[in-house]
């Protein structure tokens, strides 16, 4: 998200004098590898760059712009930007809609990723009865990897409704199937144990929540590195459960290893940043240090009001990939 100010010079300065101007495809593999890094907000200016160098050309397609548009929502959303990433997500639906229509596994994955972004909360009875009816329909035909991907989003959406009955197959058909896949994506595996250890957690099934939480955490390290940003939510949540058991110095060291992480790979304004700090107020809290609390949680809020500001959002947002530690 937040890079290096070195990184925005060289991509302004392609392109000069003696130089081959970069093509849409040129960013796009810029962008995904930015996005993979964790870096999203360069990632994002470098898909927005693809869609501007794409849409004034004749030779794109219907298929490549959706490809565009999923990438810049993607990194939209990591960033924080909900609203511009329904924006992109609704203009990938369109265009799907029109080639493939809305029964298709590819109009299921876009909305899919839409469907859990916390601005959609009014609005997912609808998605729920379409990404059942793709399941249905895709499970046995379309790529386990997407299906797995589809039944992960859907489950979130029905933990967020605390639909936990209709959850918990969704995540375990989920796992099953990439067990299976011999090179499955890590990241989607470490995901997946993530959000089981979520429902776990809801079921009060702490220490089988811990096991699961430090699984996701040693899969993504293995896969991205000790440093990367999808490490937060997995910390973070492995830190909520630790205060539920009353381990509250593994709470407050889980804490600040996700903070750290968050402030060198998405900068002290994103509003994970914020979330975090209020959750380590809450630890402070209970360690009976409450002056540092009292410090966190209102430079935690400060961040928060700033961020929803800059999404055009009055009230308060609440991450969806980051769970509260409660007070």
């Amino acid at each position: 998200m937040r890079l290096a100010l070195c990184i925005f010079l060289l991509v302004v300065r392609s392109g000069q004098a003696g130089e081959t101007p970069k093509g849409w495809s040129d960013w796009l593999s810029e962008g995904q590898s930015l996005s993979h890094a964790g870096n999203y907000s360069a990632a994002a200016h470098a898909f927005r760059e693809a869609l501007a160098i794409a849409t004034r050309s004749a030779a794109i397609d219907n298929r490549q712009l959706v490809i565009l548009h999923d990438a810049l929502a993607g990194a939209y959303a990591e960033a924080g930007q909900f609203a511009e990433a329904e924006t992109e997500y609704r203009r990938s639906l369109a265009l799907v809609e029109k080639t493939q229509g809305k029964g298709s596994l590819n109009y299921a994955f876009l909305l899919s990723q839409m469907a859990i972004l916390p601005t959609q909360a009014a609005d997912r009875e609808e998605a729920i009865a379409l990404l059942r009816q793709t399941i249905a329909v895709n499970a046995r035909i379309g790529s386990t990897e997407n299906i797995a991907f589809v039944r992960e989003c859907l489950a979130e959406v029905f933990r967020k409704e605390k639909r936990y009955g209709e959850e918990e197959p969704l995540l375990l058909d989920a796992l099953a199937d990439l067990a299976k896949q011999k090179a499955a994506d890590p990241a989607l595996m470490a995901t997946a144990l993530n959000n089981l250890a979520v429902l776990r957690f809801d079921q009060e099934r702490y220490q089988e929540s811990v096991d699961l939480q430090r699984e996701s955490i040693r899969v993504f390290e293995a896969a991205l590195g000790k440093e990367h940003p999808s490490l937060i939510a997995p910390l973070n949540n492995l830190a909520t459960t630790y205060v539920k058991m009353r381990r509250f110095d593994d709470a407050e060291r889980t804490l600040q290893r996700a903070i750290n992480v968050c402030k060198k790979t998405l900068g002290e304004d994103d509003v994970h940043y914020a979330v975090l700090l209020e959750n380590y107020a809450v630890v402070l809290r209970k360690l009976d240090r409450k002056r540092e609390s009292k410090m966190f949680q209102a430079q935690g809020q400060q961040i928060e009001r700033a961020s929803n500001r800059r999404n055009g959002i009055g009230s308060t947002i609440s991450v969806s990939a980051l769970r509260s530690v409660g007070n």
